[in-house]
């Protein structure tokens, strides 16, 4: 059972979420039991039965969450009046700043659970969009072809030969997003 949406959520409930997040973020999520989450939170298994079905549904309200508070991120970001590589650099900072919380475990068992992806491309679309009347990004490339791109190097980002190359996870991430929004060319050739 969910607080309704004029209700807010009652203390146990939140304490239990806020210990399911921590314990999920250090361990991943199989290895913790409800069990555990209980003791963490000081609610006995029957509180944390009256707000969640079961571990999963957790799961997915704390995901859920994060999703629009990233949404909201993008929307407050977008809505600065600063250059828009420093709205990049501040967009990549939060991502570098929540993964760096988050061990492999839980970063490997909460990707298939992006339900909302569709949901934060959309907004990402909406950026470009809005970037691109700005005139901070060519107008001549649709905003579709910049997010196919961008999946695509999703997908190289994958590749181990290619990250050991680097120091660490935050240096190939940062040349990563150099790359993509900022490309290869420097000075008077980056607007031909």
């Amino acid at each position: 059972m969910e607080a309704s949406k004029n209700q807010k959520p009652s203390k146990k409930r939140t304490q239990i979420v806020e210990a399911a997040e921590s314990l999920f973020i250090l361990h991943g999520i199989k290895r913790i039991t409800v069990e555990e989450i209980c003791r963490a939170s000081g609610a006995s298994k029957m509180t944390f039965y009256k707000y969640f079905p079961n571990k999963l549904e957790l799961v997915i309200q704390i995901w859920n969450k994060w999703i629009a508070e990233g949404l909201s991120e993008i929307d407050e970001i977008d809505a600065m009046d600063i250059p828009f590589p420093e709205k990049i650099h501040r967009l990549f900072q939060r991502k570098t700043d929540l993964f760096s919380k988050m061990s492999t475990e839980f970063i490997e068992e909460i990707l298939p659970l992006e339900s909302e992806k569709e949901k934060i491309n959309q907004r990402l679309l909406t950026f470009i969009s809005d970037a691109q009347r700005r005139g901070e990004i060519r107008p001549h490339i649709r905003p579709e072809f910049i997010m196919a791109v961008w999946d695509k190097l999703l997908e190289l980002s994958g590749d181990d030969l290619l990250r050991r190359k680097y120091a660490d996870d935050l240096e190939f991430q940062s040349e990563f997003k150099d790359f993509f929004w900022f490309g290869i060319l420097t000075g008077k050739y980056a607007s031909i």
